[in-house]
């Protein structure tokens, strides 16, 4: 499903290549086992409380605009830009800052996101107590099975769009950012926006 987590890892994978996808979903992972390790010490009860869900639809809206619009904008004004005459050289190189960069990515629009703490809140634990018959073995497979599909999906995006930047042009590669950035901004304006009828 299109969201800002694609958004992310088609934006980055363009610039870094495709370990920017395993690495983005690194992020998203460290952020899903420190969301269980909440919700195991009593956070789903407190973020089932109209009020605290209205606020974290607002704020995570807020941040994820934030972003898109930093990511509309550098595009616009050309601040960011995509070697195309340099092979796989740039966009293959994998650095500490590039990973921190990706893992960092990763994490902001996992935790931005109202909707992915709803999913948990509703599918997610029905999946977790399910798993929990079997014991915290039965959760670590559940969990691992999980993530690895996370795992597949974006790393495959991921190296689907680095493999095709060979047939971009600098204006073609504007507009995706345009738009991964316009993506964002809209989703963003959508949480907000439930978050503000659930006070309303």
């Amino acid at each position: 499903m299109p969201g800002p987590m694609l958004a992310v890892t088609i934006k980055e994978s363009l610039e870094q290549g495709w370990p920017a996808g395993f690495f983005i979903t690194t992020g998203h992972a460290a952020a899903e086992i420190a969301l269980l390790c909440l919700f195991a010490l009593g956070l789903g009860t407190v973020i089932k409380v109209q009020w605290v869900t209205a606020v974290v639809g607002i704020i995570g809206g807020l941040v994820l605009f934030i972003m898109g619009l930093d990511m509309l904008m550098g595009a616009i004004r050309n601040r960011v830009g995509l070697d195309l005459n340099g092979g796989d050289k740039p966009t293959g190189q994998v650095t500490a800052k590039s990973i921190g960069r990706a893992v960092g990515a990763g994490v902001i629009v996992s935790a931005a996101n109202p909707y992915w703490i709803i999913w948990w809140l509703t599918i997610g634990v029905m999946y977790v107590a399910e798993a929990l018959k079997y014991g915290w073995l039965g959760l670590g497979f559940f969990y691992t099975g999980h993530i690895l599909a996370d795992y597949v999906w974006y790393v495959l995006i991921a190296v689907i769009t680095a493999t095709g930047k060979k047939f971009l042009t600098a204006a073609i590669y504007k507009w995706i950012l345009v738009g991964c950035g316009a993506l964002m901004m809209i989703l963003a304006l959508y949480f907000s926006l439930q978050g503000m009828r659930a006070i309303i």
